[in-house]
This record gives structure tokens, C-alpha cells and sequence, in this order.
């Protein structure tokens, strides 16, 4: 019922707003961790 790619709505929307929020997540968690990394060293 529910593949990728489906037709558009507001639940593709949602969908890709979620996907944009965790590749930011992620940024933010690598950046955070090569900080660290960098003053702990």
C-alpha cells in the first residue's frame, strides 16, 4: 500500500520534510562528534 515514490499529497509532503529533518540530524551529529573528536584529541 505504501511504496516510495507514490503519488504526490500531503503525506509525500510530510515525508519529505521528515527525510530533509533527519539528513539535518545527521549534519548536526557528525558535526558534533568530529568537534569533540578534534578537543579531545
Amino acid at each position: 500500500m505504501m511504496g516510495m515514490g507514490g503519488a504526490g499529497g500531503r503525506d509525500a509532503d510530510r515525508r519529505r520534510r521528515l527525510v530533509a529533518a533527519l539528513v539535518v540530524l545527521a549534519m548536526i551529529l557528525a558535526a558534533a562528534a568530529t568537534i569533540l573528536s578534534i578537543a579531545l584529541a
